[in-house]
């Protein structure tokens, strides 16, 4: 899905939005996203069906299970209070552990074996005595994992008490299938949005206005900066052999840019055509490349899937049984500091295989995974140690000197796992990695090679000019500043001095070309 076609949608469901009386904005919403669904086919539109109804009724089951249970209790003594409460909780068990692999398992079976019904049809066509089969092989539609993540938060929050059901199968239907936030994210919990989306919002011009400039800057770093950065990332990451390490640092380089804003771009986009109708999606970038550790990027990048896995991997996990008798048995042999960390770092390495593997059940997404996962189970396990060493050296840890020092040392951690996540094999990252190392061949920076890979001197000066647009704002960002709300606190010719700066630096610098997609919408 282009970039152009999200945004013609985003202002035709605003127009929508606002023309439909209030009671039933929410209701034009569900149609609205359905019907964008539906282009996708009528396989696109089971699916999400599927996982809607099984999640919905799933929720409502295992709620009702538990009430009936607290209803029975009431007149019982403590003993068949129990009883009937653990009785109840296997009932709830079944059915959640139901709901969650039928899901997930949906999920998988599309994502890493489409070809498998195909497979098995053949296999059962066989055993009969035929020799063909009807061709069959599944597609993944788009933002499968998002809504699919986001129902099963759902479902976790309802089995474990914390969300009450929704009994409007509509309602849980706009919930799951909010258009803007199916293409990438971010992630959304029921408590959070789904009031926002039944209610109706009044036409207000500064949602508008807010909607607008976040649009604008999304478009901004989506055209300007990521879909020109695009083709030389493809042209050394597709074949890497005719290049130095020198080329593939700046390979590696663009890509950490071009990742960053088509991503965040993407989610601006969004975010600002939800605004527009009222409704504030969650954050899910908060400058991840002014982080101070690994652990610091990974709170700041794709915030909304950090948390679900948090909430709903790492926790559970570290508070299981078998973790806490590992704990118990760690702290008698390697001490109380080993034992608190251990958990986490078990939980972090089991957290990042999964997001490797979400990316993909290939080598170097597994790898990737892992990368991240060891170095964040390493720091767990030394922060007694550096906890000693920020009280020993309080004045150099508060030095702005060492603070630089840790966004300099997460950058280049982060960049090293660039090569496996780009890369299109395993062995293709470990070949560039070392050529980065042994074979830098500097000459390519001065002899022409870089303007062969699809990219002018222009292309480089635009890639500068927007580059220095994007760190201001972070910048400012970082110190504290909301920058829809700093800029409209400006005089008003700073004020449009400002904004016509980046309306026509896009203008004028955008990437026409319209076939480009985005990168997260294939997950």
């Amino acid at each position: 899905m282009s970039t152009y076609t999200i945004i013609y949608q985003l202002f035709a469901a605003a127009a929508l939005y606002y023309l439909c009386p209030l009671r039933f904005r929410w209701l034009a919403l569900l149609i609205f996203s359905y019907a964008l669904y539906a282009l996708g086919g009528r396989q696109a539109l089971a699916f999400i069906l599927l996982t809607t109804l099984s999640t919905w009724a799933g929720a409502l089951v295992i709620a009702r299970i538990g009430q009936k249970a607290k209803h029975r209790a009431q007149a019982l003594d403590r003993e068949e209070k129990k009883r009937v409460r653990r009785a109840a909780r296997g009932r709830q068990r079944v059915w959640f552990w139901a709901v969650l692999l039928l899901n997930f398992g949906l999920l998988a079976v599309l994502k890493y074996c489409p070809s498998l019904p195909g497979q098995m049809l053949s296999g059962i066509f066989g055993l009969l005595g035929r020799a063909s089969s009807p061709a069959v092989r599944l597609f993944v539609p788009l933002g499968i994992s998002f809504y699919t993540f986001q129902s099963m938060g759902y479902l976790i929050d309802v089995y474990n008490g914390k969300t009450a059901p929704e009994r409007n199968p509509l309602k849980f239907a706009l919930f799951i299938s909010f258009f803007p936030q199916l293409i990438q994210g971010p992630i959304g919990r029921y408590d959070a949005l789904a009031p926002q989306l039944c209610e109706g919002h009044r036409l207000k011009l500064l949602n508008i206005r807010n909607g607008l400039m976040l649009m604008l800057w999304g478009f901004f770093k989506k055209k300007v900066i990521a879909d020109r950065a695009l083709p030389l990332v493809d042209a050394v990451f597709a074949d890497h052999t005719p290049y130095g390490g020198a080329v593939i640092v700046i390979a590696v380089l663009m890509y950490s840019l071009q990742q960053y804003a088509d991503f965040s771009g993407g989610i601006d986009l969004v975010t600002g055509g939800a605004e527009m109708m009222g409704i504030h999606l969650a954050p899910n970038f908060k400058r991840p490349y002014f982080s101070v550790s690994l652990g610091d990027f990974w709170r700041r990048w794709h915030i909304s899937l950090g948390a679900w896995m948090r909430d709903y991997v790492f926790y559970p996990f570290a508070l299981t049984r078998p973790m806490q008798r590992l704990t118990r048995a760690c702290k008698r042999f390697a001490g109380a500091d080993v034992a608190r960390a251990l958990p986490a770092a078990l939980g972090n390495i089991l957290v990042f295989l999964l997001v490797g593997v979400w990316h993909g059940a290939t080598a170097h997404y597994v790898v990737w995974g892992l990368y991240n996962g060891v170095i964040l189970a390493v720091s767990a396990l030394l922060e007694p140690a550096y906890k000693r060493f920020g009280e020993r050296h309080a004045a150099l840890t508060a030095s702005r000197r060492f603070y630089v020092f840790r966004v300099l040392r997460t950058f280049l951690i982060v960049n090293i796992g660039w090569y496996f996540d780009r890369c299109l094999h395993l062995t293709d990252a470990f070949a560039m990695l070392f050529k980065t190392l042994t074979a830098p061949r500097l000459s390519q920076l001065t002899d022409g090679t870089l303007l062969s890979l699809g990219l002018t001197a222009g292309d480089y000066a635009v890639l500068a000019g927007a580059l220095v647009i994007l760190v201001f704002v972070s910048v400012m960002q970082e110190r504290g500043h909301a920058m829809r709300n700093w800029l409209m606190a400006r005089r008003l010719a700073t004020r449009w001095l400002l904004l016509y700066i980046l309306l026509f630096y896009t203008a004028f610098f955008f990437v026409p070309k319209a076939a480009t997609g985005f990168l997260y919408a294939v997950f």
